[in-house]
């Protein structure tokens, strides 16, 4: 009886969410007095209707809803008008990028060449180096552990053929311009309001840590008892402990357990048990008891339905944020500005700075996207990868001892965007390498080694 009625629940609430209107709730916030209060007036009403309602949650009946009722109001404010004719003139206005910056996946081939490269790390995409003279010289082809970009089009990456066909600038080309030119002031306006407030919202989500109440803002009318037990991954237990232990605290088949584990060693944590707290509770109990014998138990909390909701909407935000920048480079340097804007509430340091100090706290799915996000956005404008490179060596003393408490790969870690920085010479020269807040360990210079 339970399961017929949430099933016929679903589609009810779908068919509203739908009938709403993206174009007339970005109408509203084009008039708003307090665009930042509405915005999360919207997001404390709809994220928890649309994410994180039942057990197994259905990702393409999200993904859509999401996309309709959360994504698209932003589109229509940034665009100003409809998103389909917004993004395409914003295309046609765009001066394309001499970078290539492609993200590579985990086991896709990358080039480099023997003859030309500065060092061992700077590599180039398949197409990119198909496309290159140095595609005649002696390369070597490796295949990627993730983490890294194609350097085509970074001049401080090659002795020389720094472009591919693709990249290759023409005379016209003004290096240094600067491409808020390519934007109207109101584009301009709007793309600075919209992204300051969905980038906060996204880097407070990602980076909370309260388990059972959301921050000022987006706190649910109605709160249901309704949890997730989420179980967090490390790579101190096994498999199959993992899998005996999750039998015993869920009761579920192997099958079922495996699954859980495969997903928690994947994205970094997985939801085993939906209810209500009590039910959860008991699931948490059995995981921390089963697992802390030997050593250190499996890291698992008892989370609101309504915090999960909104952390799994953060992530999707910093996917879309990625995704509108490289609509633009105007886009992407006023996302760059909104990152690294200094905030005096927060002791001077910026959102760039919070996300990287809580690196170690994220869980893998979390800082891979938010590891893409910075190189597709402060990596690849180059006045603002100087900008970040001061931060990060200001950060890197405390990111480093983070990363040596962490047990997870460097290259799940933000320390490993050093290779990306610190073998730059102009970037080099931009750092105060005789600071007291920059006190590189010796593994930094090891790190330089390794293959991308």
């Amino acid at each position: 009886k339970m399961a017929a009625t949430e099933s016929e629940e679903v589609p009810s609430i779908s068919k509203f969410l739908m009938d709403c209107s993206p174009k007339d709730i970005a109408l509203n916030w084009l008039q708003a007095t307090d665009l930042t209060k509405d915005v999360y007036h919207h997001l404390a009403y709809f994220v928890p209707k649309i994410y994180c309602r039942e057990t197994n949650p259905n990702p393409l009946n999200e993904e859509m809803l999401a996309q309709h009722i959360l994504l698209e109001p932003l589109e229509w404010y940034l665009c100003g008008e409809d998103p389909a004719m917004g993004i395409i003139k914003l295309e046609k206005a765009n001066k394309s990028s001499q970078l290539c910056g492609r993200v590579f996946k985990i086991g896709e081939p990358t080039y480099s060449c023997r003859d030309c490269a500065v060092d061992p790390t700077c590599v180039l995409c398949m197409e990119c180096f198909l496309a290159s003279v140095h595609r005649e010289h002696r390369y070597r082809m490796t295949t990627s552990g993730g983490g890294g970009f194609c350097d085509c089009g970074d001049t401080e990456a090659w002795k020389q053929g720094p472009y591919c066909q693709k990249h290759e600038p023409s005379g016209s080309e003004a290096l240094e311009e600067d491409p808020l030119e390519h934007l109207s002031e109101d584009m301009i306006g709007r793309a600075y309001n919209i992204f300051a407030i969905a980038f906060k919202y996204a880097v407070d989500m990602l980076t909370w840590v309260e388990e059972e109440r959301l921050p000022s803002g987006l706190e649910p009318l109605e709160k249901e008892d309704t949890y997730y037990c989420m179980l967090f991954n490390d790579e101190v237990h096994t498999y199959e402990q993992v899998i005996y232990t999750l039998q015993k605290a869920v009761n579920c088949t192997q099958k079922e357990a495996v699954s859980f584990a495969t997903t928690v060693d994947r994205d970094g944590r997985r939801s085993v048990r939906y209810g209500d707290f009590q039910y959860c509770e008991q699931a948490k109990t059995v995981i921390v008891r089963n697992t802390s014998r030997q050593t250190k138990p499996l890291k698992v909390q008892v989370m609101h339905s309504s915090v999960v909701a909104h952390q799994a909407f953060a992530i999707k935000l910093l996917i879309w944020l990625s995704q509108v920048i490289g609509y633009s480079g105007g886009l992407r340097r006023i996302l760059c500005q909104v990152g690294l804007q200094q905030r005096p509430d927060e002791d001077h340091s910026s959102l760039i700075d919070k996300l990287m100090l809580c690196d170690s706290k994220l869980w893998k799915g979390a800082r891979n996207i938010y590891h893409q996000l910075f190189m597709s956005s402060l990596l690849m404008d180059l006045k603002y990868k100087k900008l970040f490179a001061v931060r990060f060596a200001k950060n890197y003393q405390q990111l480093q001892s983070d990363f040596m408490e962490d047990d997870h790969e460097r290259v799940m870690s933000v320390t490993a965007l050093s290779v990306q920085l610190f073998t730059v010479p102009t970037l080099v020269s931009t750092v105060d390498f005789h600071s007291t807040y920059f006190c590189p360990p010796p593994c930094l210079f090891s790190a330089f080694s390794l293959e991308l």
